[in-house]
């Protein structure tokens, strides 16, 4: 009935996979299961010498053609007195309800183990895939459907697992074991009842389907909601200048809204299963009522063998109910795992060649030849093209022209965020494809316009650039970044929390941060986005200093803005349209080139 579909049956195994780590808590849950169903099995068949020989004193009659083993058992029970019998079962039904109870709750222990833990693990593996991807992916998709895809979506999984695949495990155990029990009683009233079964089935697939599009929807639904929670967050200073409360109240009330009408059509369409199936059962009952009945009746059976039939029917109803439950939570999960997977199956862009070499500390600098490169593949346009220029190795180039350029892109190559589409880029005469991505980054410091902090202490922000650095190192460090002297007026200290972004501290405190993180890691190549266009006229004068320090036999490139860093420039790339289109100093590109001059009279900050 469930797993009649191959893309059924392909998702779950996806889904099952995810649990393969955890695959020994599995297996003890099932034979924890097998156990206690047996128990189960044991206590109802109790029903026979109950009925029979204690409460009516009269011998079980079994129907014919049953193996001999039972028969033998029969009539043994047949020969016992009927008060020994009554003890017997007044101490044996509550020693076997004990056994099921502990074996139930070890079962539900084992299974709820493996569902947490594989919840766990597949953060975990989601949240290092997100760690591993390049930036490209990052620049096309919402950060509230990648969170969505950790915080919503894992939940469904687990209740697949726990509930999901507990119950359908135990329950099919359940199922089975009293369909023998009733076919062995009797088969032809067991076939009858199967003739209704195949109906049932195929409004529960009906059904089934439409649940697993609407769980699709919710979960849409809901990474939309994350989406526009974390924008109205990251941008709330924006949403209250310009007045746009109201506006983000109702595109998440409306967004809101078709989550709940999404989850409610799956809810209602769930919670129609189980009415269906005990409607089913029912009329099954019934018949068997009609059709049982008339052996007792006639002799043929006693009426415990008949109770326990009933029973076991009765048994079956139950766990087949609760199997088309679980056809509803499986559906549900479905598009969770799909889109699970849909992370988890991706490969970085950005990756170590097989023949990958550790990058040497730079010593000759850096080259850029013949450089194509554009962020959408299918435009026609380059952001950059035909790209060439040496960096020198001790030598501060500066990259400037209109907005939109490329001057950022540069940067971004050359930390392989992103490969060049055509052309290379060579480290000391090697290109960096060649080379391995964390040794190439360990070299490189970069500080950009958009001050990143994370939430952590000063200290653990700082050591962002060096994790094992001591306490002088990192004291030196915000020296030379003018950063010591509020750090020293915090609370406390170096172990002050600054808050989400940073939040806690002034513009200008936050990038000499970033300033001071960069000069504790002490890189060979420095990457600046005008590192000092946060702060005041003093300060700035104070940090180029000790960044000019630091730039010594460094290879540095500086995306600059303001008049000072250019004129220190030992040379100036003048871009425009992804082109260099001239290079120079400041004095001669004043006299050669309009475009900087133009540039150097309207835009850079004096």
């Amino acid at each position: 009935m469930i797993f009649n579909k191959e893309n059924f049956i392909k998702e779950y195994f996806r889904l099952l996979q995810l649990a393969r780590r955890n695959l020994y808590y599995l297996l003890a849950g099932v034979g924890c299961m097998v156990v206690s169903t047996l128990f189960s099995g044991i206590q109802v068949g109790a029903i026979i010498p109950l009925a029979d020989r204690i409460l009516n004193d009269k011998p079980i009659v079994l129907p014919e053609h049953l193996p001999q083993f039972l028969v033998d058992l029969a009539y043994r029970l047949n020969t016992l007195d009927r008060h020994f019998l009554f003890y017997s079962l007044i101490f044996i039904v509550p020693v076997f309800a004990i056994f099921q109870g502990v074996f139930g709750y070890l079962q539900n222990y084992f299974m709820n183990v493996a569902a947490q833990k594989t919840v766990a693990e597949t953060r975990g593996r989601i949240f290092r895939k997100y760690q591993e991807l390049s930036l490209d992916f990052y620049s096309q998709k919402r950060q509230g459907e990648l969170l969505a895809r950790i915080t919503h979506d894992i939940p469904y999984i687990s209740n697949a697992i726990s509930g999901g695949l507990s119950d359908m495990v135990f329950q099919s155990l359940q199922v089975i074991m009293f369909a023998i029990v009733a076919l062995v009683i009797s088969w032809k009233t067991v076939l009858f009842i199967l003739i209704v079964f195949p109906l049932n089935a195929l409004i529960i697939y009906a059904i089934g389907k439409t649940i697993k599009k609407q769980s699709r929807n919710s979960q849409e639904a809901m990474a939309d909601l994350n989406s526009i929670l974390v924008e109205a967050n990251q941008g709330v200073a924006i949403v209250k200048a310009f007045l746009r409360e109201e506006h983000e109240i109702e595109r998440f009330e409306e967004t809101s809204q078709r989550y709940y009408k999404a989850t409610l059509k799956g809810i209602c369409r769930n919670i129609l299963l189980s009415p269906i199936t005990s409607i089913f059962m029912a009329v099954a009952i019934s018949a068997v009522f009609w059709m049982g009945g008339s052996d007792v009746m006639a002799g043929k059976v006693s009426f415990g063998v008949f109770a326990f039939f009933i029973l076991s029917l009765i048994s079956i109803y139950r766990p087949f109910n609760k199997l088309t439950a679980v056809y509803g939570t499986n559906q549900q999960a479905m598009p969770a795992v799909k889109r699970v997977y849909n992370i988890l199956d991706l490969k970085s862009k950005i990756m170590d060649a097989k023949d990958a070499v550790i990058c040497p500390v730079p010593q000759q600098g850096i080259a850029l030849e013949g450089v194509f490169f554009r962020y959408n593949k299918s435009e026609e346009d380059w952001t950059l093209q035909d790209l060439s220029h040496d960096f020198e190795v001790g030598k501060t180039t500066a990259l400037v022209g209109p907005t939109g350029c490329g001057k950022t892109t540069i940067t971004n190559l050359l930390l392989r965020f992103y490969d060049p589409d055509q052309g290379q880029i060579l480290v000391d005469g090697k290109d960096i494809r060649g080379l391995t991505v964390v040794s190439l980054r360990q070299h490189m410091g970069l500080v950009t316009q958009d001050m990143i902090l994370f939430n952590e202490t000063i200290r653990a922000n700082l050591q962002y650039g060096k994790l094992d650095a001591t306490d002088e190192e990192i004291y030196e460090a915000a020296r030379k970044a003018l950063a010591l002297e509020f750090i020293e007026k915090m609370p406390r200290g170096l172990d002050t929390v600054i808050g989400d972004r940073g939040f806690k501290l002034s513009g200008g405190q936050k990038q000499r941060l970033c300033i001071a993180r960069a000069i504790l890691k002490n890189p060979r190549i420095l990457l600046l986005d005008e590192a000092t266009s946060a702060l005041d006229a003093e300060s700035e004068y104070f940090v180029q200093q000790a960044l000019d320090n630091l730039m010594k036999d460094r290879t540095v490139i500086v995306i600059a803005h303001r008049l000072s860093t250019i004129r220190n420039a030992d040379c100036i790339l003048v871009m425009d349209q992804g082109r260099i289109v001239q290079k120079g100093v400041h004095d001669e590109l004043l006299k050669t080139s309009e475009l900087y001059a133009r540039l150097a009279s309207y835009h850079f900050n004096q």
